[in-house]
């Protein structure tokens, strides 16, 4: 009788590391892709036509005019007003890239599915990033309507834009803003509603992204917020790119961008279960 050596037990032990590794990944693409099948259908609140009418044809206009007009006032100089218009035009997304998916967890509270989710195995990371992903295409949606607002209200000069970059910009800015939404949804299973904190980071990122005014004109202490936010790459890429430059110029911008966005999605994924522990032992789950 002969006994295995380390050496011949060691590629079977190799072998049975891959195939859970590949059973990992195999679990985590169902779990991902059913929450992007089923995912919309559970975050009814946004799921309106009401609501889309008022994210694509209402909030962006608003907004963009209310500063618009603002900066009219306060500079009496159309072209720093254009600059507020295009940031804007930018920002304009985060009511479906944060807000929406920042309301994840809250709704799930709402209608009683949350305590269901938590106590399945399936891995929270692909389920809510899955569960994210519709907010993506609204996102881009949103701001590319806002950026055709931008060109026959507001006067923004499109000649010279490189729309391959500009288009680039707005679906990674998307994407990645969607790691803030996922960070304040985490808060969500341990507050009664996450919508709150929401509405500070709106106002945050109007002050610090450079949406209205460059980063560099903010207090030296407080450019380094304005620089951990993901808008504001995202704004300066826009920028860029209506001014004509090309994807390869822009190319660190989106790579700081890139890097920021993934940063911050991991950040929201610990936080989630850290609150995830916390709501467990206080009994939050339920509150709402």
């Amino acid at each position: 009788m002969t006994v295995a050596t380390e050496e011949e037990k060691q590629p079977e032990k190799t072998l049975a590391e891959k195939e859970t590794l590949a059973k990992k990944v195999a679990l985590f693409y169902r779990v991902f892709s059913g929450s992007v099948l089923f995912g919309r259908k559970g975050t009814i609140l946004w799921d309106s036509w009401e609501m889309w009418i008022m994210q694509i044809f209402i909030t962006p206009p608003a907004e963009m005019a209310f500063f618009f007009l603002l900066a009219i006032a306060v500079y009496h100089d159309l072209t720093q007003a254009q600059f507020t218009v295009i940031g804007n035009a930018v920002q304009s997304m985060s009511f479906a890239a944060v807000f929406a998916v920042a309301n994840i967890t809250s709704q799930d509270k709402w209608q009683g599915t949350l305590q269901t989710l938590i106590v399945t195995p399936a891995n929270r990371m692909a389920l809510f990033i899955g569960r994210a992903m519709f907010q993506i295409f609204m996102s881009a949606l949103i701001t590319a309507a806002a950026f055709i607002y931008a060109d026959f209200v507001f006067g923004i000069n499109f000649a010279h834009a490189n729309y391959l970059a500009l288009g680039i910009a707005i679906v990674l800015t998307s994407v990645m803003m969607i790691s803030f939404g996922l960070l304040i949804s985490s808060i969500g299973l341990f507050m009664r509603t996450a919508m709150i904190v929401a509405n500070i980071f709106l106002f945050l990122t109007m002050l610090v992204s450079g949406v209205n005014f460059p980063v560099q004109a903010l207090p030296l202490w407080l450019q380094p917020v304005g620089w951990a936010i993901p808008m504001t790459y995202g704004v300066l890429a826009a920028r860029g790119a209506i001014m004509g430059a090309s994807v390869l110029s822009l190319g660190t911008i989106l790579l700081k961008e890139l890097i920021d966005g993934i940063t911050v999605l991991f950040v929201g994924y610990f936080l989630m279960k850290g609150f995830e522990r916390l709501a467990r032992k206080s009994g939050r789950l339920e509150e709402y």
